[in-house]
């Protein structure tokens, strides 16, 4: 890859933070709430790396903006869990077409058969990164997992 694609990667990754968002980990935490809802903050704020008191601004501010709310679990009436609403669902499919065009860009001078090869040596590398399963989805904190779970994640199949 040349200085100039790595330069063309960092500008559409920007283009997520252009979304409105307030930072990386305010879509992050959307993308995570996302592909997997009724999560508590605690679960999230090791995620993303953050603080329980920071987890906790950052949802604050998630559902300020209607994107995410918060709820008594199914399983255990004293937790408290999250998801998106119908707006931040939509926020979210924002982000992830967003990943999707830089993703298309890298890929486009591959043939076919180059992109084969290229997600098979992907999936290898990616399945050996971790087996802990907060580490997986920190990893797969911004990643489409509608896609991803339907062909297999192997970050997520790496986690013992």
């Amino acid at each position: 890859m040349t200085e100039s694609h790595i330069i063309k990667l960092m500008k559409d990754e920007k283009q997520i933070s252009e979304l409105g968002g307030r930072s990386q980990s305010h879509e992050a935490a959307l993308v995570a709430i996302n592909n997997h809802p009724n999560e508590t903050i605690d679960v999230l704020s090791k995620v993303l790396g953050l603080s329980h008191s920071g987890a906790v601004r950052l949802i604050n501010t998630l559902e300020k903006e209607n994107l995410v709310m918060r709820h008594k679990s199914a399983r255990d009436a004293r937790a408290i869990v999250l998801c998106t609403t119908n707006a931040g669902s939509e926020r979210v499919q924002k982000i992830l077409d967003s990943r999707e065009r830089v993703t298309a860009q890298m890929l486009k001078s591959f043939d076919d058969r180059q992109k084969q090869d290229f997600l098979r040596l992907l999936k290898v590398a990616m399945s050996n990164l971790t087996q802990e399963q907060i580490e997986a989805r920190r990893i797969c904190r911004l990643c489409n997992e509608g896609v991803c779970r339907k062909s297999g994640c192997p970050v997520e199949n790496s986690v013992k």
